[in-house]
């Protein structure tokens, strides 16, 4: 099996020609700006996750069940509460489980009254398997989580004016994809997101030897017959209408301080509002700063509500 880095794109028969298919226009942003959020019904399927207080549950996606955990600490809250989204980064499917990647930040966001909802995706925890054609299994995440956010608005005990968005490494470029097609006005706080422009992020973060050259002729083939310009975050900088903070550590052997220096640069020359936190030694997992980078998260999100 073929792991392109840390963008967790994935070639299961391990032959570049074989996984571009030729129907992904519907996932350009230009196309996925038409397409509005489809809710279902959210269903509890475990009494109990595997780590902290969260239940599991699940919702519809185009069709598919897709699995999750949900953090609330406060039932017995009876005004609105407010809601985060936690969309982790890349994961290897082997010993994955519900909630992984997010559940400790979603157990210290739900002690404040929020109500969390880590997302698994397509192929990990309880959900259904996800598309086998590497790219598609990318993009069709942005419509996951689109499809999520409508289907938290329809709880009754969620304000569906006050859901924000935490997400790290992969799952940042996730996000801001959800930022710009939606425009929604979802306060963010990113953990050293994937922020190197697309698709030449397949290339950077690949291994040296067999792995990089088969991302180059992974992204040579896409290119051959999609404009790569209308998948990547960077051309839709004017789309989002969000507040984001950034969290970066100078240790991360995945992200780059500059990445995240030049996508806060190009968001406050647009007028839009955007922070950056250097933590000088800190790894992608923000490890030595955790305590610290959760505390700024609780300050983002209640400076906007």
């Amino acid at each position: 099996m073929v792991v392109l880095g840390g963008c967790g794109i994935k070639d299961p028969k391990g032959n570049v020609k074989e996984i571009i298919s030729h129907n992904l226009e519907k996932y350009d942003f230009d196309s996925l700006s038409k397409r509005q959020g489809e809710a279902s019904e959210i269903k509890i399927t475990q009494e109990k996750a595997k780590y902290g207080s969260g239940v599991v549950y699940s919702f519809t996606s185009q069709g598919k069940k897709i699995s999750g955990t949900m953090v609330d600490l406060h039932p017995e809250m009876s005004k609105l509460r407010p809601a985060i989204v936690m969309i982790r980064g890349y994961a290897p499917t082997e010993g994955y489980y519900p909630g992984s990647g997010s559940w400790r930040v979603a157990e210290e966001l739900a002690k404040e009254g929020y109500v969390t909802f880590s997302i698994d995706f397509l192929g990990y925890g309880q959900s259904d398997s996800g598309s086998a054609d590497a790219l598609e299994a990318r993009f069709e995440k942005v419509i996951n989580v689109m499809d999520l956010i409508e289907s938290i608005k329809k709880l009754p005990w969620i304000d569906q004016n006050k859901i924000g968005i935490w997400a790290h490494s992969n799952g940042g470029q996730i996000t801001l994809s959800v930022l710009e097609v939606t425009g929604g006005n979802y306060p963010t706080v990113l953990w050293a997101p994937m922020t190197n422009p697309f698709p030449q992020s397949l290339i950077d973060t690949a291994d040296e030897g067999e792995e990089k050259q088969k991302a180059i002729e992974y992204v040579n083939l896409f290119l051959k017959y999609y404009d790569g310009r209308r998948y990547a975050v960077e051309n839709y900088w004017e789309k989002i209408k969000a507040p984001i903070l950034i969290q970066q550590g100078t240790a991360d052997e995945w992200c780059e301080v500059e990445w995240q220096e030049k996508v806060v640069k190009s968001l406050k020359d647009l007028g839009k509002k955007a922070e950056l936190v250097i933590y000088r030694g800190s790894d992608h997992n923000l490890k030595k700063d955790w305590s610290e980078a959760v505390r700024k998260d609780l300050e983002w999100f209640k400076k906007y509500w």
